[in-house]
């Protein structure tokens, strides 16, 4: 397995100026690429087996069923997946896939989280000997040309991870990835779609309180860069569905008035009680915005495979 490493490039200065940009704006927000540090990996990994995230439940079934109609596709190409975290959805497509045709992919992972991406390419590798592993240790919406084009792509955007993303970022985000994907590429697309609101917010306010953990993790990964003094107890996990944004929005809310000291700033950072951090959103969507996005990014939807319920979809999409 070898891992390319791209996240220097990013820079810590430029890290911590993002931060504090965000620390600083109005209201206050982290970026949720943070998250994922090597705690926040392992939390999330729990997070995908509680009984409310109902999302591996039906996206799994879905990809083991879809992955036996398109196993074909997959000869000779290179394999790329967006934001990779563990390998649970990955390995359920490979094992779909005939070994004569696996023997022939090249799989390039690309994640932020470096630690994430060796362990699961260590279980990957045990499992699929045969297939090459070339890991990108990078931000998949900064360096998404780094993935090698000498031959056929199939690109792997499983989880709803898009949907984490605003929906201006998500258009420039799909309008680059068409300008970049080639005439015979693919992309397999994840989205969760809209459904009743209490099964949504239930998801991300989980009984054992693992979200919670999840969310207020972002404050220590935030006082390794800036050196700052967040005590995560000082916080609620606050997760709930806008309506009129479609998506379930986590914040972080002040317990009370609050002063949080960096070195790295001359004033504090204020909170007042009931004051929230913006930490994630996750977007929720229509048969008709799946179309926009391949509109956009100049793509054609050629199959939209959904569950029962109809609560997630896998969309298909190929250049025009």
């Amino acid at each position: 397995m070898i891992i390319e490493d791209m996240m220097p490039e990013i820079g810590e200065i430029s890290i911590r100026e993002k931060l504090l940009n965000c620390l600083n704006s109005n209201p206050k927000t982290l970026p949720c690429m943070l998250f994922y540090d090597k705690k926040g990996s392992e939390l999330f990994e729990k997070i995908t087996k509680l009984e409310e995230y109902y999302l591996p439940k039906v996206e799994i079934p879905l990809l083991i069923s879809t992955a036996k109609k398109l196993n074909s596709e997959f000869k000779y190409c290179n394999l790329v997946e967006l934001g990779s975290g563990d390998c649970s959805k990955i390995s359920v497509l490979l094992n779909a896939v005939p070994k004569d045709i696996r023997q022939t992919i090249v799989y390039y992972p690309v994640d932020v989280s470096r630690e994430a991406m060796e362990k699961s390419g260590h279980i990957l590798q045990e499992r699929f000997p045969e297939i090459d592993i070339h890991g990108i240790n990078a931000d998949f919406l900064e360096h998404i040309e780094s993935i090698p084009e000498n031959r056929k792509r199939f690109f792997c955007f499983f989880g709803s991870t898009i949907g984490n993303l605003t929906k201006v970022r998500t258009m420039e985000f799909m309008k680059h990835l068409g300008e970049v994907m080639n005439k015979n590429d693919r992309l397999f697309l994840g989205v969760d779609m809209v459904k009743d609101i209490n099964v949504m917010e239930r998801a991300y306010n989980d009984i054992m309180g693992i979200t919670a953990e999840f969310n207020k993790n972002i404050l220590r990964v935030a006082n390794a860069h800036l050196g700052t003094d967040f005590d995560p107890n000082d916080f609620d996990h606050v997760a709930f569905f806008n309506e009129e944004l479609s998506r379930i929005e986590m914040h972080l809310k002040a317990k009370k008035d609050l002063e949080v000291k960096s070195p790295l700033l001359k004033e504090k950072i204020i909170f007042k009680k009931g004051e929230t951090i913006h930490t994630e959103n996750s977007h929720k969507y229509t048969v008709d915005y799946i179309h926009k996005m391949a509109d956009t990014a100049d793509l054609c939807v050629s199959n939209i495979y959904s569950d029962d319920k109809k609560w997630f979809s896998l969309t298909e999409m190929v250049k025009r």
